[in-house]
């Protein structure tokens, strides 16, 4: 496939209705403003860090708006990805996806009050520990706004989905796979899994380009006082998360042909890579506890349940192998435009979308969810 074949199918399926673009329109929104919310946070924590840091008296206080600054830069990569996350979900109608973005998007509200929570708390301890420190942090115009845009974009995009864009992807599905229930189940599993890895590989992106270089500093300054088994550990574990990358990319590529023995590799390897994700949960998660930071440590909490569920998931899609999947996941390229994911840009499926706009293509999508397949299709073919 070409870059400007790839290109154009991304395009048709973002603007495959109104509420696909109204979806991704709404997404970059949300990336541009909490993205410049969060720069204003870490812009204040920045000056605040620079004016206590010649204060040796106090040194409790330039620590712990160090990781206020680390904080609000994991939010901006956080919102980076989300917004990737987003647009990877049009353009592979992936419905398990979008339904995640907005169970995500709950959880950021969260976060975005626990960050607010975080530096209240944390000022009080400064000032109470140092008392020759005044801070003006000023919530109300930096961390509140934040919260409110959060919460706000996160029901719009959840009234968004529940209502006709659901119905669209789901409608969507039904024409790719058919109406063989047990089929479209199998379906969704590996839509799911194909999730879980792209939120691991988050986290790992997220680790590896703040964390990561801090600890290897660390590290590298610090060589000689390790001993020789820490220093393996140490490279096993950073080994460990590179090689991320090679095997989720395994994972995907065993998926469409549905090779086994790639997925018990691949299974093989999470073992060790959801070990290596306790290991620094552990370690990294108390330590932000005791610094303050929370959010990251929520943030460790959810990366070692959905390592678990990715686990769990690609021993389930393996022994869906073989069941009817791979002619729907591995198409040849005469059929690629009738098969594909994309919609074809025709009449017939123009039609379909409009139906799904005016409600109609929602009803018949509701009674079909009713009847036998078999019915379904003899009627279509009718």
């Amino acid at each position: 496939m070409t870059l400007k074949h790839s290109i154009s199918k991304k395009w048709q399926r973002v603007t495959e209705s109104r509420y696909t673009i109204a979806f991704v329109v709404i997404s970059i929104i949300q990336a541009i403003t909490l993205i410049t919310l969060q720069i204003r946070i870490l812009s204040r924590n920045t000056n605040i860090f620079l004016s206590i840091l010649d204060q040796e008296e106090c040194s409790l206080a330039s620590q712990i708006f160090a990781c206020l600054m680390f904080e609000s830069i994991m939010f901006v990569v956080f919102n980076l990805y989300l917004l990737y996350f987003c647009l990877n979900a049009i353009f592979h109608q992936n419905f398990v996806q979008l339904y995640t973005i907005i169970v995500i998007n709950g959880i950021e509200v969260i976060l975005g009050i626990i960050q607010m929570i975080g530096v209240k708390i944390n000022v009080t301890k400064i000032e109470s520990n140092c008392p020759n420190i005044q801070i003006d942090y000023t919530i109300k115009s930096y961390e509140l706004p934040h919260i409110i845009a959060l919460a706000i974009i996160a029901i719009t995009l959840g009234a968004l989905f529940f209502g006709k864009l659901s119905q669209q992807l789901d409608w969507d599905i039904y024409k790719k796979i058919g109406g063989d229930i047990e089929v479209r189940k199998r379906y969704k599993t590996i839509l799911i899994f194909e999730m879980l890895l792209k939120i691991d590989l988050f986290f790992v992106i997220l680790y590896g380009s703040i964390t990561a270089p801090l600890v290897f500093y660390d590290f590298v300054t610090s060589y000689d006082q390790y001993n020789t088994g820490f220093k393996v550990f140490v490279f096993v574990c950073l080994s460990i998360l590179i090689l991320v990358f090679f095997f989720q990319a395994l994972a995907y590529k065993s998926i469409r042909k549905e090779w086994k023995v790639g997925m018990i590799i691949f299974i093989i390897f999470w073992i060790f890579a959801l070990l290596d994700f306790c290991y620094l949960t552990i370690d990294f998660g108390i330590l932000m506890i005791k610094l303050g930071i929370y959010s990251w440590a929520i943030l460790l909490c959810i990366l070692i349940i959905c390592a678990i569920l990715t686990f769990i998931y690609a021993i389930i899609v393996t022994r869906n192998f073989n069941k009817g999947l791979k002619k729907y996941l591995n198409k040849k390229k005469k059929t690629e435009q009738k098969e594909s994911n994309i919609l074809p840009d025709n009449d017939d499926n123009i039609k379909d979308v409009q139906d799904i706009e005016d409600g109609s293509g929602a009803k018949a999508h509701s009674e079909n969810e009713y009847n036998d397949p078999a019915d379904i299709l003899a009627k279509e073919e009718c």
